[in-house]
C-alpha cells in the first residue's frame, strides 16, 4: 500500500510542481492544484451521475420488490441483481470518486511533507546530505515530516552552513510557504493563539455548504431522509474539522477549496445531465413527504409507545389480541364483543396502529396498547405471559416475532382474515407454530390437513367456526336494507402482490370509466398504501378532478364494499368478503396469479380462489381491458343468475353462517376454564 501512495504521490508531485512554477505561490499551487483535480474528475462525475439517475429510475421497481419479497431475502436479492443488470447499474461505481479523492488527498500529504523533493524538485542525495548534516547538529529527522523541520529551521536561520550546501540553503530561503499570513507547512494547533486553527474551521465550514448544496441537487440525496441527511452533514463537518488538525496546513487549504469547487461542479452536472429529464421528480416529492409524515407519527406517539409498553408488562392478563393496523380490529371485533357480553375476562388489545380507534375506545374489557412494529414489539412476544394469543398474522417463529420464552404453554391461534386458500395465499408453513386455527370452510380445513401430512408437521387443533367478518357484515347489510343505487357503483380492490391492478392497469381501467354513469372507488390493499403510500396520493391528485372517481386509502369501515354492485379484482380474498355478503358479482381480470407458496400444489386440495372463479362472476384477461365497459355493463345486467350461484357457492364452502362469533368465542372460553 504504501508503494502506491509513493507512486500516487510521486505523479502528483509532478502536477503541484508545475502549478508552483505557474504561480511562483505555495497557496495559490495548491489552489489551482485543486482546479485541476475537479477539471480531470468532472467526466467520472458525469458517469457516476448517470449512474445515480438509474438508481433513482429505479427505486419504485425495487420497493415492488421489497414487497414482493418482503420476508424472502435470497429472492429479493437475486431479482435486485437482474433488475441491476437490465438497467446496466454497477453498485460500486458511485464509490469510484471517494476512491480517487481518497488517492489524491493520500498523495497530496505526501507532496506536503516532501517539498524539497516534489516542489523544489531537490535530489535525493542532496536531500540526504541536508538530512546528516542536521543529524550531526543534534537533530532526529526520522519521521515523516523531517523535510518540513529542516526547511522551518533554515528559514528561521542557522549558522555554520557548510560551502557544499551553501546552493541548497539558500534555494531553501528563498522558497515560501506562507500563504495570506499562514504557514502552510505546520499542523494547526487546537488554541485561541494559534491562527492555523482557522483551517479546520474553515475546513468544517466550506464541508457545511458543500452538503447544504449536495443534500438539495444530488440525485440520491433526493431520496435520503431528513435524519439521514443531518446525519451525513454532522459527520462530514467532524470529519473534515479533525482531519484539518492531523495534516499540514496546506491539505487543509486543499480540502476547503476542493469542497467549495465540488458545489459549482455539482450544478454544472446536473445542467449537462439533468435529473428532473430522467426521473419523477413528484414519485420522490411524495416519497419524502411519507417519510416525514411517519417520522412526525413516531415522535408524536414515540412516548406513549414507551409507556404503553411498560403498562403491558405490569398487567396480568389471559386474553391478548394483535393487530398490525387499524384495519384488523374488524376481525376480532365480534369475538371480542361475543366474549365481552358472556364472559368476565379482561382482553388485552395490541396494535401497531397509533391512529387505531380503539385507543380511543372506552371499553371495560377491552385493555388498548400501542407498540410499533420496530422497536417494543419484539421483546414484548418474547416476554408474552397470557393463556391465548389470537393473531391474524401468519408466519409466527419464523420471522420477527417469535413464541413466547417465558411461557411454553401459550395457546397461538390464528384467526383468518380472509376466505381465500392458505395453501396458495400464505408461505408454506406459515401456520406451523399455530395451535389453532380458527377454519372458514370445508376448504382451509382440507387444506391444513393435506399440508400436515404432507411435510409431516405437528397437528394443529382445527376449529370450524366460519367466518366472523363475513356474519357481522351479512347482518350489517340485510339490517340496512340497502336500496338499488341509481347511480351504479364499481368498487376496484386489487390484492397485495407484484403486477396486481395496480401494478399492470390501473389507469387504463380507470381512463375507461372516465365520464361515464358509473361511481368507482379505487380502494387498494391496506399493505400496498403501507409500503407506497407516495403511490396513491399521486393517484388522488392525478384524478382529483374527474368527479366519478375516489382513491380510497382509509380500510376502517366495510361501507364501501357494501355499497358497491360490482367488485373489480384479481387475485383478493374481498372477493369472496364483497360476493358472498352482498350476492352480487365479481369481476377478475387475470393478473399473474397471487402464489405465496410455490409448493400449494402438491396437495389434493384445490385452491379456493381458483375454483370459484368463474362461479362468483367473470375473470377476464388484461388484454380484454379495453371491453371492460361493456363487460361490467353485461354482468350487472345478469344479477339475479349471479345471486343464486354465489348463494349456493357461500352455502357449501363456508362454515356456520350467522355463528361464528359464537363458536369462536365458546372455544376460548372453553379453553380458559380447562
Amino acid at each position: 500500500m504504501n508503494q502506491i501512495i509513493n507512486y500516487v504521490s510521486d505523479f502528483f508531485g509532478i502536477i503541484m510542481r508545475w502549478c508552483y512554477v505557474f504561480v511562483n505561490n505555495y497557496g495559490l499551487s495548491i489552489i489551482v492544484f485543486t482546479i485541476f483535480t475537479k477539471f480531470v474528475l468532472f467526466p467520472i462525475s458525469l458517469i457516476t451521475q448517470k449512474n445515480s439517475i438509474k438508481m433513482a429510475q429505479m427505486r419504485p421497481k425495487l420497493d415492488a420488490l421489497k414487497v414482493k419479497y418482503v420476508d424472502d431475502k435470497d429472492r429479493y436479492a437475486d431479482a435486485q441483481l437482474e433488475l441491476y443488470k437490465k438497467m446496466q447499474y454497477h453498485p460500486l461505481l458511485d464509490m469510484i470518486p471517494l476512491l480517487i479523492q481518497i488517492l489524491i488527498v493520500l498523495g497530496l500529504v505526501g507532496v506536503m511533507y516532501c517539498p524539497l523533493s516534489y516542489i523544489l524538485r531537490m535530489q535525493d542525495p542532496d536531500i540526504a546530505m541536508l538530512q546528516k548534516w542536521f543529524e550531526g547538529l543534534g537533530w532526529t529527522l526520522q519521521d515523516n515530516s523531517y523535510q518540513l523541520t529542516m526547511i522551518h529551521e533554515i528559514q528561521n536561520g542557522i549558522s555554520g552552513v557548510p560551502e557544499n550546501l551553501m546552493g541548497l540553503i539558500e534555494k531553501i530561503s528563498d522558497f515560501d510557504m506562507n500563504f495570506i499570513g499562514f504557514n502552510l507547512s505546520e499542523k494547526p494547533q487546537l488554541s485561541l493563539h494559534n491562527k492555523l486553527v482557522l483551517i479546520p474551521v474553515l475546513s468544517g465550514v466550506s464541508a457545511w455548504l458543500m452538503c447544504v448544496v449536495q443534500n438539495k441537487i444530488n440525485v440520491l440525496q433526493l431520496y435520503a431522509g431528513k435524519w439521514n441527511k443531518i446525519g451525513m452533514t454532522v459527520f462530514m463537518i467532524a470529519f473534515s474539522t479533525y482531519f484539518a488538525f492531523l495534516v499540514p496546513a496546506g491539505v487543509g487549504v486543499y480540502w476547503i477549496f476542493g469542497n467549495l469547487f465540488a458545489i459549482p461542479s455539482m450544478y454544472l452536472v446536473n445542467i449537462v445531465m439533468p435529473p428532473e429529464k430522467y426521473i419523477d421528480m413528484d414519485y420522490i416529492r411524495i416519497l419524502n413527504e411519507t417519510a416525514e409524515e411517519k417520522e412526525k407519527i413516531r415522535k408524536k406517539y414515540g412516548r406513549t409507545e414507551k409507556q404503553d409498553y411498560h403498562r403491558f408488562e405490569k398487567t396480568e392478563k389471559r386474553i391478548v389480541f394483535y393487530a398490525e393496523g387499524r384495519g384488523f380490529y374488524k376481525y376480532y371485533q365480534p369475538i371480542i364483543e361475543y366474549l365481552a357480553e358472556r364472559s368476565d375476562y379482561k382482553m388485552d388489545y395490541v396494535t401497531s396502529d397509533p391512529e387505531d380507534p380503539i385507543l380511543k375506545q372506552e371499553q371495560s374489557a377491552v385493555r388498548a396498547y400501542y407498540i410499533a412494529q420496530d422497536k417494543y414489539l419484539i421483546p414484548l412476544f418474547m416476554k408474552l405471559d397470557c393463556d391465548i394469543c389470537l393473531m391474524t398474522m401468519p408466519d409466527l417463529e419464523k420471522y420477527h416475532i417469535k413464541r413466547s420464552k417465558v411461557r411454553s404453554d401459550i395457546e397461538y391461534i390464528y384467526v383468518a382474515h380472509g376466505m381465500g386458500s392458505n395453501a396458495l395465499t400464505l408461505r408454506k408453513g406459515a401456520l406451523d407454530y399455530y395451535d389453532t386455527v380458527f377454519c372458514v370452510g370445508i376448504d382451509s380445513v382440507r387444506e391444513i390437513q393435506q399440508m400436515e401430512a404432507l411435510y409431516v408437521t405437528q397437528p394443529k387443533t382445527l376449529v370450524e367456526t366460519g367466518y366472523a367478518l363475513l356474519d357481522q357484515m351479512i347482518e350489517q347489510y340485510q339490517i340496512e336494507n340497502r336500496k338499488e343505487n341509481e347511480k351504479k357503483k364499481i368498487l376496484i380492490a386489487p390484492s397485495w402482490q407484484p403486477e396486481n391492478i395496480i401494478d399492470l392497469c390501473i389507469e387504463q381501467i380507470l381512463d375507461k370509466y372516465k365520464n361515464t354513469p358509473y361511481e368507482v372507488i379505487v380502494r387498494p390493499h391496506p399493505q400496498q398504501v403501507r409500503h407506497q403510500m407516495e403511490r396513491f396520493v399521486e393517484m388522488q391528485e392525478r384524478y382529483a378532478k374527474d368527479d366519478n372517481i375516489t382513491i380510497q386509502t382509509d380500510f376502517s369501515s366495510n361501507s364501501t364494499v357494501m355499497d358497491a354492485d360490482l367488485l373489480i379484482t384479481d387475485w383478493s380474498d374481498i372477493s369472496f368478503e364483497y360476493a358472498f355478503t352482498t350476492l352480487k358479482p365479481v369481476l377478475f381480470i387475470d393478473t399473474p396469479m397471487k402464489i405465496m407458496n410455490p409448493e400449494y400444489d402438491k396437495i389434493e386440495q384445490k385452491p379456493i380462489n381458483v375454483t370459484l372463479r368463474n362461479v362468483l362472476g367473470k375473470a377476464i384477461s388484461v388484454n380484454d381491458i379495453d371491453n371492460i365497459l361493456e363487460i361490467s355493463t353485461d354482468m350487472l345486467k345478469q344479477k339475479d343468475m349471479y345471486r343464486k350461484q354465489i348463494a349456493d357457492a357461500r352455502e357449501k364452502h363456508i362454515f356456520n353462517i350467522g355463528k361464528s362469533r359464537i363458536l369462536s368465542g365458546k372455544y376460548i372460553m372453553k379453553r380458559l376454564m380447562e
